[in-house]
């Protein structure tokens, strides 16, 4: 009986190589064109959204988009230009038939980075109150996505947790996965903006009487002085990365080693990393949730011929008496076809006489389970073996990420910047009675407030026209 390698091998050697559709590749061209200019229009906006930012949170959310924009376009700008040269040399070819092994989705979540302060800033509760502006991006192949924001990093945490979930269609059984840290120091001492308001009201009423100089200093502290109001904004500056392979997938939350960015830009921000990162990162096949080949087979047994409906899906060939009855019930009978199972030719005295016969023989402790089933048709028989065929190459290739069927958490919802107010200034003032006149003191700080929305969303709808232009374009995240 023929082997798993040599049936393989048989099937696999012959391997038909031709170039790119030329349509399929002007649609794929045209699709990266289109987020390169996107992303241009999504950075020209923030960048003016930026240069008019006076508050600090908005500030960093619009610094952090502007850098997720910027890698985006120098992404697609690299993938474009890989496609021209591999069109120009001729390499642009690829694998035409059910020789190519199956995409997968790859979800990451539970992201924690672990934090290694001295003992005298997070125990014994000495030195300067550093904080930070932390985030990270995550990218597989020209898919980048960026999690939240941490604008507040200090001292009191030991690790920096992002409750984010990201998604990644259509991923390659060898991909590579990129992961960065990215750090804003918000300032060298914030020993008077890290303390509660209290203290800080107090140590301000001290400070007429330490000098007119340093009180000046101490009583003028504001947050856009902690933060600075830079013409280019807060810079993040990428602190560490590394790197995630197929041989990484797994079910649950696995730490991975956290590479140092070595450069005179990162001395400036002293964010104590200890070096690993923790996260999970798991897979779903297309195999374990796709059918790769369906329709009628017939299962001889003891010289009796039984026709079943069969569905190639998720490590077996489930079986059931009609095409209606797997809606509603459990397959009557399910064969496995894992990587200890070897198809072949079926031996003569097994056939029965029947033609389009297809043997499938599956190694488990203690015995072998061994089946024989007969196709319609020449061309029935033909697929059904390049199913199964398919199905083990693609756990061959994706290896333990095929053992089993991991769970995809559904993505974590876009985040609104936290600048934006969650709800209306006059969703948020209660109605009084007319007969009772306001207070001076709070229409004014009312029309006050009201007035800087009004500018602010202003700007937001200005930017967001400029941004969408003529042609908007909507990209799935």
């Amino acid at each position: 009986m023929p082997s798993l390698a040599h049936t393989m091998k048989s099937k696999f050697m012959y391997i038909k190589i031709r170039s790119t559709p030329p349509k399929r590749k002007i649609t794929m061209d045209h699709d990266l064109q289109q987020k390169i200019d996107h992303e241009i229009k999504m950075r020209e906006g923030t960048a003016k959204l930026l240069a008019a930012s006076k508050h600090p949170a908005q500030m960093l959310e619009a610094a952090k988009n502007l850098l997720t924009s910027n890698t985006r376009i120098m992404t697609y700008m690299t993938e474009l230009q890989r496609r021209k040269t591999a069109e120009v040399l001729g390499k642009n070819v690829s694998t035409v038939g059910n020789q190519l092994p199956c995409k997968a989705k790859v979800s990451v979540s539970d992201i924690r980075i672990p934090l290694m302060w001295k003992d005298t800033d997070h125990f014994k509760n000495k030195g300067d109150y550093r904080r930070y502006a932390v985030f990270c991006l995550l990218r597989i192949g020209t898919d980048i996505y960026e999690t939240s924001m941490l604008s507040n990093v200090d001292r009191s945490m030991t690790d920096l947790t992002f409750d984010d979930i990201m998604v990644f269609n259509n991923v390659p059984h060898d991909f590579t996965a990129k992961f960065e840290v990215y750090c804003h120091k918000l300032h060298e001492d914030l020993t008077i903006a890290s303390t509660p308001k209290k203290l800080r009201k107090k140590i301000n009423d001290l400070s007429g009487s330490v000098g007119r100089s340093v009180g000046k200093r101490l009583s003028g502290l504001n947050d856009t002085d902690i933060i600075g109001n830079m013409v280019l904004g807060p810079r993040f500056e990428l602190m560490a990365s590394g790197t995630l392979e197929l041989k990484d997938i797994g079910d649950s939350i696995g730490n991975y080693d956290l590479q140092l960015t070595s450069g005179a830009d990162v001395t400036t921000c002293e964010l104590p990393l200890f070096g690993v990162f923790c996260l999970r990162l798991a897979c779903q096949p297309e195999c374990l949730v796709e059918p790769v080949a369906t329709g009628y087979l017939n299962l001889l047994d003891e010289e009796k011929v039984k026709p079943y409906w069969c569905v190639l899906k998720n490590l077996s060939l489930a079986c059931w008496s009609s095409k209606e009855d797997m809606e509603v019930t459990e397959p009557l009978l399910q064969i496995p076809v894992t990587k200890n199972t070897q198809i072949s030719d079926t031996d003569p005295s097994r056939s029965m006489g029947t033609d389009h016969t297809i043997h499938i023989m599956t190694k488990q402790h203690p015995r072998s389970l061994e089946y024989t089933l007969a196709a319609q048709s020449k061309d029935e028989l033909n697929k059904w073996w390049d199913g199964l065929q398919q199905h083990l190459l693609d756990q061959a290739l994706w290896k333990h990420a095929c053992d089993y069927l991991m769970e995809i958490r559904s993505p974590s919802p876009r985040k609104k910047p936290a600048f934006l107010r969650k709800s209306s200034i006059y969703d948020d003032t209660p109605l009084s009675d007319k007969a009772t006149p306001r207070p001076r003191s709070v229409v004014g700080e009312l029309k006050k407030e009201d007035d800087q929305l009004s500018e602010m969303l202003n700007t937001l709808m200005g930017e967001a026209k400029q941004i969408r232009g003529e042609n908007s374009y909507t990209t799935t995240v």
